[in-house]
């Protein structure tokens, strides 16, 4: 028997239409919950004791943070704009850039998170069809989410020569960190043949069929072709993207270090900051705008594990959150004018759970 993952009918509305509303409560539930928890969180901190820390920081220093955070989204762009060229399109590095922060202002400003931002980053590259630019948003995020893990694994092995815990707990970190490490190697061999096409044969196979994206084999045949384009062209471009985003993790933690030591008062070593940047990570996987409240309690758990004072940082997640707002705002700007440009066809991209994303 043929299972087809299709609807058809004025039936099959109603359900569907229930099914949307509960997913917008269950996002909306969330978001506010997360808005409760951040601001239950400062509550329990003191404001006056986070205010009395964000007074000691001078113009100069938000500066100097601003400069760190336009850095990271420079080289990021940088990043970006390699895989284009190498895949043979110009595009000028202010519009690459304009797409980056487009889809960062998606991803923090609405339940979309990631899925949305990639999305939206491909849309903006209108003068790129919109299969080569997933290829190289696909390529990008899974270097990008490779670094990550190994910045991960690097950070488990400091906590567990740092900290004294049971041996059972060592070889369950140790293993879920092979296996992730595992199913990355395997999901890049596949990419270099053909992912795409790969899941609808085995989904073929099994008897499943799915009509949207079958009618759309051609496309993702031809996203497939520029996927495995990108890593046959150019092989060290892997290598120098993979060094680059593995490098962002400590330029990450080197802001939040700075940070720190401009509030004054509490200074985390850098090996600590290194630590809450890559294993404080996965607040990124919830579809809360912003991850707010999600992200705040990630790192306060952290704080308290690395003996870290809560008000000291309750004030670095502030001003983080206050550099994201201002990002996010100046997303925006590209996202309105992407709007106006003129629609290519093509395919979503995948989702993605990175570590180097967020706040």
């Amino acid at each position: 028997m043929r299972l087809k993952w299709s609807r058809s009918g004025s039936e099959e509305k109603e359900p569907r239409t229930r099914a949307a509303k509960t997913r917008t409560l269950a996002v909306r539930l969330l978001g506010y919950a997360g808005l409760g928890l951040f601001v239950f969180l400062i509550v329990k901190t003191g404001p006056k004791e986070i205010l009395k820390a964000l007074g000691r920081l001078s113009l100069w220093e938000v500066g100097a943070l601003m400069g760190l955070r336009l850095l990271y989204w420079l080289i990021r762009t940088i990043n970006w704009r390699a895989l284009l060229v190498s895949s043979g399109e110009r595009v000028s590095f202010g519009h690459i850039f304009g797409a980056r922060v487009a889809g960062y202002a998606v991803s923090y400003l609405t339940p979309a998170g990631s899925i949305g931002g990639e999305t939206v980053r491909i849309f903006a590259l209108h003068r790129v069809g919109r299969n080569k630019a997933l290829a190289t948003v696909i390529v990008d995020k899974t270097i990008e989410f490779l670094a990550g893990l190994s910045t991960i694994a690097l950070s488990v092995v400091l906590l567990i020569t740092e900290f004294a815990l049971p041996s059972r707990q060592k070889i369950w970190l140790f293993a879920a960190i092979a296996l992730l490490l595992l199913l990355l190697i395997f999901l890049i061999l596949k990419q270099k043949q053909g992912l795409f096409t790969w899941a609808l044969d085995t989904l073929k196979k099994i008897k499943i069929s799915i009509p949207f994206f079958e009618n759309r084999r051609d496309k993702i045949l031809e996203t497939d072709a520029h996927i495995s384009e990108c890593y046959s062209k150019n092989p060290r471009l892997f290598l120098a993207l993979f060094a680059s985003y593995f490098a962002q993790s400590w330029l990450w933690a080197f802001e939040i270090y700075m940070t720190f030591r401009f509030l004054g008062g509490e200074k985390p070593t850098f090996f600590k900051c290194f630590l809450i940047v890559t294993l404080g990570s996965f607040y990124s996987f919830l579809p809360v705008p912003g991850s707010v409240g999600v992200y705040e309690l990630t790192y306060v758990s952290f704080f308290a594990l690395l003996r870290i004072e809560m008000s000291a940082g309750m004030a670095v997640i502030v001003i983080r959150r206050i550099m994201g707002m201002i990002w996010a705002g100046i997303g925006v700007v590209p996202l309105m004018k992407s709007k106006r440009a003129r629609p290519v066809n093509g395919m979503k991209p995948p989702p993605d759970p990175c570590p180097s994303s967020g706040t």
